[in-house]
C-alpha cells in the first residue's frame, strides 16, 4: 500500500493561495498580451494616421494596420489604448512579485514536488496555449496533479522519474501554433525551458537535456495500427510513437490542477482523468505483455496509489460503468477483480460492472 499522507493546514493554506495567485496571474498575463505592438501616427501623402505595428519575438516581418486618419477618434483610441497597456503592464508585475513571494513560502513549507525540469517545460506550454488543447502529461508526472489536488503527497518512490511524457490530441487536428506567430514546434518550448534539449534522431520521439532527462511524444495507436496517419507537427520536430491501447486514456475526460514545483512556483497541469490511469496502469502492470518487467510493479503501485486518492479525496469522482466506458469489458473487471475498484455495498443490479 502506497504511502500517502495529508498537507498540513499550513501547506494548505500556501496551495490554495498559490491557486489563486496563479489564476490571478494568467487572467493578468493575457490582459497583457491583448496590448501587443503599439499604436502610432504615420504621414502619407500630407495626412497623419494611427496605425498599429504589430510585433514579436519570433515575428519575421513588423505588420502595419491602419486604424483610419488623425481625429478625435484615433487620438482617444491612442490615448485609451496606451492607459489600458500600462494599467495591464502594472499588474502583471505587482502580481509576478507576490507570486514571486509565494514561490519564497511554498519552498520553506515544503509542498515543491514537480521537477524543475518539468516545471518549465508544462508551463512554457501552458503560455503557448498547448497544454490540455493539443497536448496533456500522461506519465509519472500527472500524479502531481492527483495529489495536489486531493492536498496530499504521495511517496517519492512512485513519484521519481528521470521522463516527461506528453501524449499529443491527434483528435482535434489542431495544427500546434504559438501565438500570433509562425508554427511553433515541441522541440522549440523544450529548448525555451532548457536550451541544452535536443533530438535523439530525426524523426525520433524523444529528446534529453545534457542531464538527461528525457521528453517522450507520444500518441494513441492508429485504427487499424498500420494506417498511415499524417503528423500534426512538422518533419524537423519530434514525432510522436504509438502506443498500443493509448486511445483509452486520449478518450478519457481531461484532469486540469495546479502543482507547485521544486522551485516553489505554481505548475499548471493537464492529464487524464486519474480514475482512467489507475485503470490503465493497472493494465500495463498485469497485462500489458509488452511493457518492461522492470517497471511493472512501480505501474501497479501508481495504479493502486491513484485508486486511493480517489475514493478518499476525491468523492466528486466516483468509479462507476458509465465513467469507464472507454476500457473494454475485461480491463474493467481487472480493475474490480483486482480490487482497484471496490464494489459499493449496495451494487446498482442494473449496472454490469459490479455485477457476478
Amino acid at each position: 500500500m502506497a504511502i500517502i499522507v495529508g498537507l498540513t493546514d499550513q501547506q494548505r493554506r500556501m496551495l490554495i493561495d498559490t491557486r489563486q495567485l496563479w489564476e490571478a496571474w494568467r487572467v493578468a498575463r493575457e490582459r497583457r498580451r491583448s496590448f501587443s505592438g503599439s499604436l502610432s501616427w504615420k504621414t502619407s501623402k500630407g495626412h497623419e494616421y494611427l496605425v498599429k505595428i504589430a510585433s514579436g519575438s519570433r515575428a519575421r516581418v513588423r505588420k502595419m494596420t491602419s486604424l483610419g486618419p488623425r481625429s478625435d477618434l484615433t487620438e482617444l483610441t491612442k490615448t485609451s489604448f496606451e492607459r489600458g497597456r500600462d494599467e495591464a503592464e502594472k499588474r502583471f508585475k505587482t502580481i509576478s512579485i507576490r507570486l514571486g513571494e509565494q514561490s519564497r513560502l511554498n519552498r520553506a513549507v515544503g509542498i515543491g514536488r514537480v521537477p524543475i525540469v518539468a516545471a518549465k517545460i508544462l508551463r512554457r506550454m501552458d503560455g503557448e496555449g498547448l497544454l490540455g488543447r493539443n497536448c496533456i502529461v500522461a506519465g509519472t508526472n500527472a500524479l502531481y496533479a492527483y495529489e495536489s489536488s486531493a492536498g496530499v503527497m504521495i511517496e517519492r518512490s512512485l513519484l521519481e522519474t528521470g521522463d516527461l511524457d506528453l501524449l499529443l490530441e491527434a483528435r482535434a487536428r489542431l495544427r500546434l501554433t504559438l501565438r500570433g506567430a509562425e508554427p511553433s514546434k515541441i522541440i522549440d518550448i523544450l529548448k525555451s525551458a532548457d536550451s541544452s534539449f535536443e533530438k535523439a534522431a530525426n524523426g525520433s520521439s524523444n529528446a534529453a537535456n545534457a542531464a538527461g532527462y528525457l521528453v517522450e511524444l507520444i500518441k494513441a495507436e492508429p485504427r487499424p495500427p498500420w494506417k498511415e496517419e499524417r503528423s500534426a507537427l512538422g518533419e524537423d520536430d519530434l514525432q510522436a510513437a504509438a502506443i498500443r491501447n493509448m486511445r483509452w486514456v486520449l478518450n478519457a475526460p481531461r484532469f486540469e490542477a495546479v502543482a507547485v514545483g521544486e522551485d516553489g512556483a505554481p505548475v499548471p497541469i493537464a492529464a487524464p482523468d486519474p480514475r482512467a490511469f489507475a485503470v490503465y496502469k493497472l493494465w500495463m502492470g498485469q497485462r500489458d505483455p509488452t511493457r518492461d518487467p522492470v517497471k511493472r510493479d512501480r505501474d501497479v503501485g501508481q495504479a493502486y496509489a491513484v485508486a486511493e486518492i480517489v475514493r478518499e479525496y476525491l468523492p466528486n469522482l466516483p468509479f462507476t460503468q458509465s465513467e469507464l466506458q472507454m476500457f473494454p469489458e475485461e480491463v474493467r473487471r481487472l480493475a474490480v477483480d483486482s480490487g482497484l475498484i471496490r464494489s459499493p455495498s449496495k451494487p446498482d443490479v442494473a449496472d454490469p460492472f459490479f455485477s457476478t
